[in-house]
C-alpha cells in the first residue's frame, strides 16, 4: 500500500467522524437545552391569559353561579357535559409566582360537551347568563 492509497481511504474515515461528531455535539447541545427549560415542548394553554382572572375567582364562581353552571351540566345525557376549574398554564407576571397552588394564579372554566347540539345548547345558556370568568368549550 503506498502513501497516496493511505491517504485516500484514511480521507472518507475522516470525513465521517468528523459528521459524527458534529452530530453527536449538536445533540449534547439539544439535550442540555432541553434538559435546562431554556427549550420546551409543553404547550400552554390556548386561552388569553392577559383575560383571566385568579384561580380563587373561578373557584367563587363555581360557588355564586352554581344554579347557571348546573343548568350547563343537564344539557348532557349523563356524564357528556363536565365543568371544571383549571389552573391556566399562563407565564409569571408582576404579582404571579407562577407555581401552583398559589393564590394569585389565573384560572379559568372548562366546559366540555360530547355533541354539537350540547355545545349550541350550552352557548346558549352562557348567553344569558354571565359567570365573572373566562369559560372554555371543548368537545370530548
Amino acid at each position: 500500500m503506498t502513501s497516496e492509497t493511505n491517504s485516500r481511504t484514511r480521507r472518507p474515515r475522516i470525513i465521517v467522524f468528523a459528521a459524527l461528531g458534529a452530530f453527536l455535539a449538536t445533540v449534547l447541545v439539544a439535550l442540555v437545552l432541553v434538559l435546562s427549560g431554556v427549550v420546551s415542548f409543553a404547550q400552554g394553554d390556548k386561552v388569553p391569559c392577559n383575560d383571566l382572572t385568579t384561580y380563587d375567582q373561578v373557584q367563587a364562581a363555581m360557588t355564586d353561579h352554581a344554579d347557571v353552571l348546573q343548568r350547563i351540566r343537564s344539557v348532557g345525557s349523563g356524564s357528556d357535559v363536565t365543568v371544571e376549574p383549571i389552573r391556566a398554564n399562563c407565564p409569571a407576571t408582576d404579582g404571579q409566582s407562577g407555581q401552583t397552588g398559589q393564590a394569585d394564579q389565573l384560572g379559568y372554566l372548562r366546559i366540555t360537551y360530547a355533541t354539537d347540539a350540547e355545545r349550541d345548547a350550552i352557548r346558549n345558556i352562557l348567553s344569558d347568563a354571565t359567570l365573572g370568568v373566562w369559560a372554555t368549550l371543548e368537545n370530548r
